[in-house]
């Protein structure tokens, strides 16, 4: 009777201990991003962007997609960061980002770079 008592709270831990798992390699870094196309979104209070890549990396919204935004509080780090994104779409650099969230169907990303080397 026992053994009955402590099935659920096996369960719950491996349930929690997958969420953990499953959050962490959403923050993942990801390389070598193709940027397609680039568009400047209208946010009077937190001003952003959102661009998408070749390949559908992630699964926010449940179905895989290839859209990716980036918020700034800073206008100039705002604007930095758009202007990377534009290089790469420009010179066809590969992107380097790392996950933050999901925000239904797109992704936040922490922060963005461009490597010349795969």
């Amino acid at each position: 009777m026992k053994s009955f008592i402590k099935l659920p709270y096996i369960f719950i831990s491996s349930l929690l201990f997958s969420s953990a798992l499953y959050a962490e390699q959403n923050n993942k870094i990801k390389n070598n991003l193709k940027v397609i196309s680039i568009y400047q979104i209208d946010d009077s209070s937190s001003p952003g962007f959102d661009f998408f890549t070749s390949e559908k990396t992630h699964k926010c919204g449940g179905k895989p997609s290839n859209r990716y935004r980036s918020y700034s509080d800073y206008q100039e780090t705002n604007n930095r960061k758009f202007q990377l994104v534009l290089a790469a779409l420009n010179n066809q650099y590969p992107l380097r980002i790392k996950h933050l969230s999901c925000e239904g169907r797109v992704m936040l990303v922490d922060y963005i770079g461009i490597s010349l080397g795969s």
